[in-house]
């Protein structure tokens, strides 16, 4: 049992690492950095290509990542790819990943996620930058017991 608290511990770590990483290159305006290390965190930590984990709906995504914890990441991972996009003048693909990244929040949450006060404020932000209207059925609902 050890031993995988160690590795989860370890992938945690990493992650956290990673995202300081990805938003230092935002900082500097190294784009190009900073997806190359969204992509490179995706399949180093969550064990996928990120290009596939953000093909499919979020509820598939988080079927397919299995816990909260690996769909809370990408769900990070998401918000800033959308964030670099909005940055590089692409609003069009920032608010497809905005809306991805809420919806994996959503589906973080119905796995177990407790949300702690950062979950909670990206979460609203989320919330008031995209339409929510464009949310499937299900996660308005989620969204609203929220």
């Amino acid at each position: 049992m050890s031993l995988r608290k160690d590795f989860i511990e370890r992938a945690v770590e990493q992650f956290v690492a990673a995202i300081a990483s990805i938003l230092r290159a935002r900082k500097e305006k190294r784009y190009g950095d900073a997806r190359a290390l969204i992509r490179g965190t995706s399949l180093d930590v969550l064990g996928m290509e990120y290009s596939t984990l953000i093909l499919a709906d979020a509820e598939s995504t988080s079927r397919l990542l299995g816990t909260f914890a690996r769909v809370r990441m990408l769900a990070k991972l998401v918000r800033e790819d959308g964030e670099l996009m909005r940055e590089q003048g692409d609003p069009l693909t920032a608010d497809s990943r905005f809306l991805l990244s809420l919806e994996l929040y959503l589906e973080a949450m119905s796995l177990g996620l407790n949300p702690d006060t950062e979950d909670a404020t990206a979460i609203a932000e989320l919330r008031g930058s995209i339409d929510t209207a464009s949310l499937s059925e299900r996660h308005q609902r989620m969204l609203a017991q929220a």
